[in-house]
């Protein structure tokens, strides 16, 4: 996403020009506003009125779309950080002749400087996102195409094809999933495709508040994905979204997902991680599950960051194996500054994935109501990954209805769940106990099954 440039004037006597700056961040470059004196104006006494004038690249816009462009990072307020407003007096208002603004395109052929970006503050409580995003130009390369390749997307494809191609901002209608890209689309989750839709209903400089999430099941064509809102997805198994926004929940909600512009068009959130739209868990290990039952079983990964559901579905036949996503602390979604793990949800063999992977409502020990918890994530610090089991409590104490097993060749610590008890220890020789019952290992290296046997 690329900001466009923007003038705020007030009572005619002081305008605001842009000029481009380098910012150093994944997503591409954004401009910086600053002030310019376009000299004293003198008018004859008259009633006081203030008049705000806002111009984009030349053509005045309106309020609203300022602010939904400051909320969204595609405008951005200059150095002090509030408009320039005044009261003069003012005779009957007149036309208004300011100079165009200018402004210093980024030479794509030159090495950018890279700085630091300070985010100035928004003087309004609300707004909505975004501006009207600009086209996202076209990488630079040996023999530019007059079309780019992401103008005629493919298809979308079964497990990971397209998952490393570039996502096109800009080019996707909100109401259609994007298609050859990765990400999978969720059918059972009555939303078009998408796992989660939040449309903050109040932004400002801090961050997102009054969030309405879309209900699973009542938006199956799509179209509750429009302007304003985040629509999150799927990943491949052993993959996770790269796309949220920068700023978060005000109450300490997480956000997630694909932004809707002003334009109804799709594209990578300002704090997005990658230009794809899934990136691979760490490298440095892994974690899949084996599906030793008789029956197919459903292990469900929260949406996260994102409308925090268990959504993301991971499902097993017989015999099969599937890599589990397992995020780096130093590489992906920091909340409140502080660093995040996966969490799955291990339903009992033989529910159906769409019943397993969706917001239950504890008639059933199914969704988040799902017995045993599955946590994962490799610490950047110490370089192990650390995988622990433990009971959904306080939600639930039922009892998964097979024998779950960590195995690995190079970890520290046991862990096995098996009729409802968590053993650790030698030879699992011992067996937690109280609310927060379970056990985690620490992976030094290699590879982790999560082996799910029969009782």
């Amino acid at each position: 996403m690329k900001a466009s440039t923007l003038v705020a004037v007030a009572a005619a006597v002081t305008a605001a020009v842009a000029q481009p700056r380098q910012v150093h961040r994944h997503h591409p470059l954004r401009n910086e506003i600053k002030r310019q004196d376009f000299g004293s104006v003198v008018y004859e006494a008259a009633p006081i009125a203030t008049i705000i004038v806002y111009v984009l690249n030349g053509q005045p816009i309106s309020e609203q779309e300022v602010r939904q462009g400051i909320a969204n990072g595609t405008l951005m307020w200059g150095d002090d950080g509030v408009l320039s407003t005044s009261t003069s007096s003012v005779s009957t208002p007149t036309p208004i002749s300011l100079p165009a603004p200018s402004v210093e395109l980024p030479k794509t052929s030159a090495q950018p400087e890279i700085i630091e970006e300070h985010h100035p503050e928004v003087p309004s409580k609300t707004d909505l996102p975004s501006a009207p995003a600009a086209q996202p130009e076209p990488e630079p390369t040996p023999e530019p195409s007059s079309k780019p390749e992401s103008q005629a997307p493919p298809p979308q494809l079964n497990g990971l094809e397209g998952v490393n191609r570039p996502f096109p901002n800009g080019e996707f209608s909100c109401d259609a999933f994007p298609k050859g890209y990765g990400a999978q689309p969720v059918q059972h989750a009555g939303l078009g495709g998408w796992i989660g839709i939040q449309d903050p209903q109040i932004v400002d400089s801090a961050g997102f508040d009054d969030i309405t999430t879309t209900p699973h099941g009542t938006c199956s064509d799509g179209t509750c994905c429009k302007a304003g809102a985040f629509c999150s997805y799927s990943c491949p198994p052993g993959y996770l979204k790269s796309s949220w926004p920068e700023r978060q929940g005000l109450k300490g909600q997480s956000i997630g997902g694909l932004y809707c512009n002003l334009d109804n068009k799709l594209e990578l959130a300002t704090g997005a991680i990658a230009k794809t739209l899934c990136v691979r868990g760490t490298d440095k290990v892994t974690i899949k599950v084996h599906n030793k039952l008789k029956r197919k079983q459903s292990t469900c990964r929260t949406d996260y960051p994102g409308s925090e559901s268990e959504t993301v579905p991971i499902t097993t036949n017989p015999g099969d194996f599937a890599e589990l996503a397992c995020p780096e602390t130093d590489t992906y979604y920091h909340w409140n500054g502080k660093s995040t793990s996966a969490q799955y949800y291990l339903n009992n063999g033989g529910v159906e994935e769409s019943e397993a992977c969706q917001w239950g409502d504890g008639s059933k020990p199914v969704g988040n109501f799902a017995p045993v918890n599955l946590g994962v994530g490799f610490s950047s610090a110490d370089q192990k990954g650390y995988i622990s089991l433990f009971q959904n409590s306080p939600t639930t104490n039922a009892k998964l209805d097979f024998t779950v097993e960590l195995q690995a060749d190079d970890m520290n610590g046991n862990c096995k769940y098996s009729n409802g008890e968590f053993h650790y220890g030698e030879n699992y020789s011992k067996v937690a106990t109280g609310d927060n019952r379970g056990c985690t290992v620490a992976l030094n290296s290699g590879t982790l099954t999560v082996v799910l046997t029969e009782n």
